[in-house]
């Protein structure tokens, strides 16, 4: 009798666990996926697009800054964990070792971001060396930043995911910054388990953009 109690109440928490799995993915993932993004600029075609053709995974994440791009462009141009850091929780991020400090201010020296250079997300001595960040492939200034994701030593040819970050100005002064992901899954990998597992680029991203926001609306170059 005990046994078959016990039986029945594993059951029961594995079916809450699966109640709970399936609102996370029916409510929570379609939203973080296009958080802050109209429906125009989900559907919109953009720079970098064709760089994973037939992606397996997408998102589009927008935010509205009360700014122009011009005054936004600096700060992304210094993105980097050896340049002004990546605008996230720099204290989440130290707790591995990654030694971020985002930059509240504009570097001159950080400005000179060129296709091809190499955005780290992991410190040159780092113990993963070499580390993992992002190769830029386009770059048009005031307006568009993409770069595809890969090792310090290896730039994967085709591109098998993608950063694009879009700069569109609005009449009233302010600017959409628009972040698209897209990804060629990895084989064994299906595209539903990559949307669950990328909620947690989302947290890291969202709290970029929000960074983004508050350094070209607030802080002085």
């Amino acid at each position: 009798m005990t046994m078959k109690k016990g039986a029945k109440r594993l059951l029961n928490g594995l079916g809450l666990i699966l109640i709970l799995l399936l609102g996370l993915y029916l409510s929570v993932i379609p939203r973080a996926e296009v958080w802050g993004a109209t429906h125009t600029e989900v559907v919109s075609e953009y720079p970098g697009d064709s760089l994973v053709a037939d992606p397996a995974y997408q998102t589009t994440k927008a935010i509205t800054i009360q700014n122009s791009p011009d005054q936004i462009w600096p700060w992304l141009l210094q993105l980097g964990v050896d340049r002004g850091g990546m605008y996230s929780y720099d204290g989440l991020e130290n707790l591995f070792g990654l030694n971020v400090h985002s930059a509240e201010t504009i570097h001159p020296e950080w400005q000179d971001l060129q296709s091809g250079d190499f955005i780290r997300f992991t410190p040159v001595d780092y113990a993963l060396n070499p580390g993992p960040g992002l190769w830029v492939v386009l770059l048009e200034k005031n307006y568009l930043l993409v770069g595809c994701f890969g090792r310090e030593d290896h730039m994967p040819r085709p591109c098998t995911a993608t950063w694009q970050f879009i700069l569109n100005p609005r009449p009233d002064g302010a600017t959409r910054l628009i972040l698209r992901t897209r990804s060629a899954t990895a084989p064994g990998f299906g595209k539903q388990f990559a949307r669950l597992v990328n909620l947690l680029p989302f947290v890291m991203e969202r709290k970029m953009l929000l960074g983004l926001q508050t350094r070209a609306e607030t802080l002085l170059p």
